[in-house]
């Protein structure tokens, strides 16, 4: 599953793509090498779905999925959401989570996410595309030695 748009390829992180690693650890400048890879390779093994940006064939974007299972598996979660700071404010983050969200399995009709309450842009951003705010997770992440709260965030999607 590949689209393209104008000079920009959206799509599935696939194992044929293995020589992103350096790219990935790039994207993520707090994430350790060795933590990138064994992302990859947990992606690899189907545990989660990484669905990726490129420009030029350099990805600049990155949002992953993990699957609900058994009583879940109407379900997706949302996170990881990285767009390389030179590409941001230009709608490529909006782009990249409708492309996912268009590519999920037709059993997902339940999309989540938990976004640090501070994080205005991506709020807005998630608003937009129809995600509404149910609750509050609080002391969800350790940033910088201090807790942060994340809003928790959902879509329904309609299938038909």
């Amino acid at each position: 599953m590949i689209f393209l748009d104008s000079v920009l390829e959206f799509k599935k992180l696939v194992d044929s793509d293995l020589n992103v690693i350096n790219e990935m650890s790039n994207l993520f400048v707090n994430w350790r090498k060795s933590s990138v890879q064994k992302k990859i390779r947990d992606t690899l093994k189907g545990k989660d779905e990484r669905f990726v940006v490129l420009s030029d064939s350099r990805i600049i974007g990155h949002l992953k999925v993990t699957f609900g299972k058994g009583l879940h598996k109407h379900r997706a979660d949302l996170s990881s959401l990285v767009i390389h700071p030179s590409f941001r404010k230009k709608g490529i983050g909006s782009k990249l989570v409708k492309f996912v969200l268009n590519n999920l399995p037709k059993k997902v009709f339940l999309v989540l996410l938990a976004v640090d309450e501070s994080n205005a842009p991506a709020i807005n951003l998630y608003k937009k595309i129809g995600f509404k705010k149910y609750g509050v997770l609080s002391k969800a992440s350790l940033v910088n030695g201090k807790y942060v709260n994340n809003y928790l965030m959902k879509k329904e999607l309609k299938r038909v």
